[in-house]
């Protein structure tokens, strides 16, 4: 799968994410630390990273063809963080051109905590294309580890630095800590950056703590010199108005990401 971290020190790599292969395929299962939470709950963005690898390595079969991730829907329960969260993909097409799953997010007493669809393109392998690296179900239970965790909470360690909350406009520059083996920014981590914005401008707005409850992207392009910066959008008047965030890349201006996003006040 060509998302995976770019290597074993990077953010991604470091949310100490492990893998198991079950009568349900891949399944990648997280024991929550402090540095993912907000306000005690489990960021949207690292269920992202789970869906994100549980389905792309049951779906990345073919050495002759990259699978990239186009779009990825989640909606997630604001609950307290449980001690353990399991993501696995039911299979819902797999083509030619594309595939598309169904993704499960339960705690360790099997309760959903998150629920939604991923989709990909198969592109064909070029011949002037580097060799691909395959990642199966059982070479990525062997080698995620959580050994190595987050020193410091997961937006200070992607970088994100926040221009102007008021309009949801944060920006994330693209290193290799970011990245994927493809030197673009990994997927979890431009779920992150659209999650950062708009719990700044929904926070703002409300002048309360929020949590990113609902996220849609749709992955238009790969971001890979950056800076990457958002460009947010309140879509309605209501407290739960959603949010439309995009991600572009200064460096061309191009729209490489778009985002839909909703936040909740914290619970209680």
């Amino acid at each position: 799968m060509t998302d995976l971290p770019s290597h074993l020190t990077s953010v991604p790599a470091r949310l100490g994410a492990t893998a198991l292969v079950d009568e349900r395929g891949l399944v990648v299962e997280l024991v929550p630390q402090a540095e993912e939470l907000h306000h005690g709950i489990l960021r949207l963005s690292v269920l992202t990273f789970l869906v994100d690898v549980s389905a792309g390595v049951t779906l990345d079969t073919d050495p002759d063809a990259w699978t990239f991730t186009t779009d990825l829907s989640l909606r997630m329960r604001p609950v307290l963080a449980p001690g353990r969260v399991s993501a696995s993909t039911t299979l819902l097409r797999q083509g030619r051109r594309s595939a598309h799953g169904l993704v499960h997010v339960v705690d360790g007493a099997g309760t959903e905590v998150a629920a939604g669809a991923i989709g990909f393109a198969h592109v064909p392998r070029k011949p002037g294309d580097p060799p691909k690296p395959m990642a199966t179900p059982e070479s990525v239970a062997e080698r995620f580890s959580d050994a190595v965790r987050l020193d410091s909470p997961l937006r200070d360690e992607a970088g994100i630095r926040v221009l102007d909350p008021a309009a949801g406009l944060v920006e994330i520059t693209v290193t290799p800590e970011v990245c994927n083996p493809a030197g673009t920014l990994q997927g979890a981590m431009v779920a992150l950056v659209a999650e950062a914005a708009t719990e700044d401008l929904i926070g703002g707005r409300l002048g309360a703590p929020v949590v990113v409850t609902e996220i849609d992207l749709r992955y238009l392009g790969q971001s890979g010199v950056g800076p990457v910066r958002t460009r947010s959008r309140l879509l309605g008047d209501g407290p739960d108005a959603p949010v439309e965030v995009q991600l572009v890349d200064t460096a061309t201006d191009r729209i490489t990401t778009l985002a839909y996003t909703r936040a909740v006040p914290l619970p209680g």
